[in-house]
């Protein structure tokens, strides 16, 4: 078994013309949940996610840990599980492939010291198999594709109308 890792971050510093804490506190909470409501809001995740043409969440309740999401790349259709469910911080979701499994995790931060918000993103992917022989060419499309997610997300997260 072969496990490739990449790590990405991005920071979107608050606007210059935010003067106070107050105001730098309420902008980077509205960030963070501009945040997670776009990292869960599936349905459009093939507008941020390259190779995903369309999620739909098995069952009805909330999405928590363990929920199910089919997620269509291409001609396949895969299962992926929410390992980590932890609201506006935290998420992580596991794929099943046919060569092994691939491992989505989001991290957003945000520093009032700093006056940014952070998004994290680690992805990891494990061979089996015959695909262990291309590892290496995994490893620099896996590099491109966490730069490529972390750019569609921030492009898509905007502060609510309110600040």
């Amino acid at each position: 078994m072969s496990i490739i890792r990449s790590s990405h971050d991005f920071s979107i510093p608050a606007p210059s013309s935010i003067e106070n804490t107050q105001d730098t506190d309420a902008w980077l909470a509205s960030m963070s949940d501009s945040g997670w409501r776009v990292l869960t809001d599936f349905r459009h995740w093939p507008h941020w996610i390259p190779d995903v043409h369309s999620v739909i969440q098995t069952g009805s309740e909330p999405p928590a840990r363990g929920t199910k999401l089919q997620v269509e790349r291409g001609h396949k259709t895969v299962t992926c599980s929410i390992e980590v469910w932890d609201p506006p911080r935290s998420l992580q979701i596991c794929i099943n492939l046919a060569s092994g499994e691939m491992a989505y995790g989001f991290l957003i931060e945000t520093s009032s010291k700093n006056a940014e918000m952070r998004i994290s993103l680690k992805l990891e992917r494990r061979f089996i198999g015959l695909s262990r022989i291309a590892v290496f060419f995994f490893r620099w499309r896996l590099q491109k594709l966490g730069d490529k997610i972390l750019a569609n997300l921030a492009a898509r997260i905007k502060p609510t109308k309110n600040d």
